[in-house]
């Protein structure tokens, strides 16, 4: 499979999982690609199951974490077409986020209330793991060989609402939303050409161009996306 999307090596995703910390605010959350669901860290970690689909040509690997397992990390469903005999869509989303989030983002928080209020109430996170996630759609570009074509990543945001009252000083209320990022590879061309590359961020400017030895556009995913090619 080609590589369209930067991501972290199957042995890091297996040790770290799939979010990671960058600082006391950003954090840089990873999607799957072929390396990663067809290496034998993954296979070692995650429990793999049939899905029935409503598609004849096409059949479903449903695949979740072994027990245990509290790193962020993914569950969802890799569809593959039996006509192409090869990926068509992966749809997933993030497990263990509100540990990963109460450890790495909720302390930053408390103590920029705290130091205006010492008298500050936290609530509990406020998370729904079903909303963070992403889908990935293959394309086949030569025999054998498959593009990620394109992507849509939800990622966590902790936010959070306040109330401030004279008697009884702030109360807080931490809620993690769900920050969307979307690239798509617009054309693939010979490895002399020019590659091109989209992202769904910057629609002002939709294309940037770089001269590479091979056509692998790239987005990577922390506080915002960084657009590019590997060169």
């Amino acid at each position: 499979m080609r590589e369209s999307l930067v991501n972290a090596s199957p042995e890091h995703l297996e040790r770290y999982g799939y979010a990671e910390v960058i600082s006391d605010s950003l954090t840089t959350f990873y999607a799957p690609d072929g390396d990663a669901l067809a290496s034998p860290g993954f296979l070692a970690t995650h429990c793999l199951r049939p899905v029935e689909s409503q598609d004849e040509g096409t059949v479903g690997l449903g695949f979740e974490p072994k027990p245990g397992r509290t790193l962020v990390d993914i569950e969802g469903v890799l569809w593959i077409d039996t006509v192409e005999v090869g990926p068509r869509e992966l749809e997933f989303q993030y497990t263990s986020l509100r540990p990963f989030l109460r450890r790495h983002l909720e302390p930053a928080l408390r103590a920029h209330f705290m130091s205006r209020d010492p008298r500050t109430r936290f609530h509990p996170i406020e998370i729904d793991e079903a909303e963070f996630g992403g889908v990935l759609r293959f394309e086949r570009i030569t025999r054998g060989r498959w593009l990620i074509r394109e992507w849509s990543i939800r990622r966590p945001v902790l936010t959070q609402k306040y109330l401030w009252r004279v008697n009884h000083g702030t109360t807080v209320w931490p809620r993690a939303y769900p920050l969307t990022t979307s690239g798509e590879v617009l054309a693939l061309h010979r490895p002399s050409d020019i590659d091109w590359f989209e992202d769904s961020r910057t629609a002002s400017q939709p294309r940037c161009r770089v001269p590479t030895k091979e056509c692998r556009p790239r987005a990577r995913f922390g506080a915002g996306v960084e657009g590019g090619t590997v060169p």
